[in-house]
C-alpha cells in the first residue's frame, strides 16, 4: 500500500468505529468499503469483527469486482456484491456502507415516507430509496445490481426488513449519510409515537436547505467530532 491508500483506509477504519458508536453496531455484521484508487476493485472491512473493532488498514480486504480475493487477510462478508455492484454502477461515489441500525431497520418495515422533520433528514437530500426484491442477503452479483438500480442517484436506501445502504464520494460523506439516516428515522418515529400532527420541510425546499447548511466545512466539522466521540477523545 502507498501512503495515500493507507491514509484512506485509516479513515475507513475510523468510519467503521463511528458507525458502531452511532447506532449501527450489530455484533460482527455491517461493513464499509472503499473503491480501490488503482481500479482493481474494492477494499472492504473483513468479516469476523464488529464495526467497533476495526483498528486500521489491516482490517480491510481487497476484492476484485467479481469477488476474487486479491489482497489482505481474513474472511469476506457474504454481502460483498453490495459494494462491488454499487461502485460499478456509480462512478461518482467511492465509499459504500451497509448496516442494520435499530431505528432505520424498523422504519424499513413501515410503508411510510421518511420526511424531513429534522435537519438530519434534510441532509439526506430529496430521495430516500427503497429495496424490496428480497428480505434476505444481497449475496449475488444479480441482487447487488438490482440494489444499485434501486439506489439510483440517491445517497441512502432502506432495505425492507433488513437494514440500510449509504454512499458518498468520500468515507466521511458516506458515513455521515448513514449516521443521519438513523437519526432521521429515530426522530420521525418519536413524533409518530406522540400521535400528534406535525409538519416537515417541504420537498421543494430540501435541495436548497441541504446546500445551505451541509457545506464542506460543516462536513469536516461533523466528521472530526464523530471521530473524536467514537474513539473516546474529549
Amino acid at each position: 500500500m502507498n501512503d495515500a491508500l493507507l491514509s484512506d483506509l485509516t479513515e475507513a477504519a475510523a468510519g467503521c468505529r463511528v458507525l458502531h458508536a452511532e447506532g449501527h453496531a450489530d455484533m460482527t455484521l455491517g461493513h464499509l468499503a472503499l473503491r480501490d484508487p488503482q481500479g482493481r476493485g474494492v477494499w472492504m472491512k473483513r468479516s469476523g469483527i464488529g464495526l467497533g473493532e476495526v483498528a486500521g488498514p489491516k482490517d480491510f480486504i481487497l476484492l476484485g469486482f467479481d469477488g476474487e480475493h486479491l489482497a489482505g487477510e481474513g474472511r469476506i462478508h457474504k454481502e460483498w456484491p453490495i459494494h462491488t455492484e454499487v461502485l460499478r454502477a456509480r462512478p461518482d461515489i467511492n465509499a459504500v456502507g451497509h448496516s442494520h441500525p435499530f431505528y432505520a431497520t424498523l422504519f424499513s418495515a413501515m410503508d411510510l415516507e421518511l420526511e424531513a422533520v429534522t435537519n438530519e433528514a434534510a441532509y439526506l437530500g430529496p430521495t430516500v430509496a427503497r429495496f424490496e426484491e428480497t428480505r434476505g442477503l444481497i449475496d449475488t452479483s444479480a441482487l447487488g445490481s438490482s440494489l444499485a438500480r434501486a439506489l439510483g442517484d440517491a445517497s441512502v436506501l432502506l432495505l425492507r426488513n433488513h437494514g440500510v445502504l449509504f454512499v458518498g464520494a468520500t468515507i466521511p460523506q458516506a458515513v455521515l449519510m448513514g449516521v443521519f439516516l438513523e437519526r432521521a428515522c429515530r426522530s420521525q418515529m418519536a413524533l409518530l409515537n406522540t400521535k400528534q400532527e406535525y409538519k416537515a420541510t417541504a420537498k421543494a425546499e430540501l435541495f436548497a436547505k441541504k446546500e445551505q447548511i451541509l457545506d464542506p466545512n460543516l462536513v469536516e466539522n461533523f466528521w472530526s467530532f464523530y471521530k473524536r466521540k467514537a474513539d473516546g477523545i474529549r
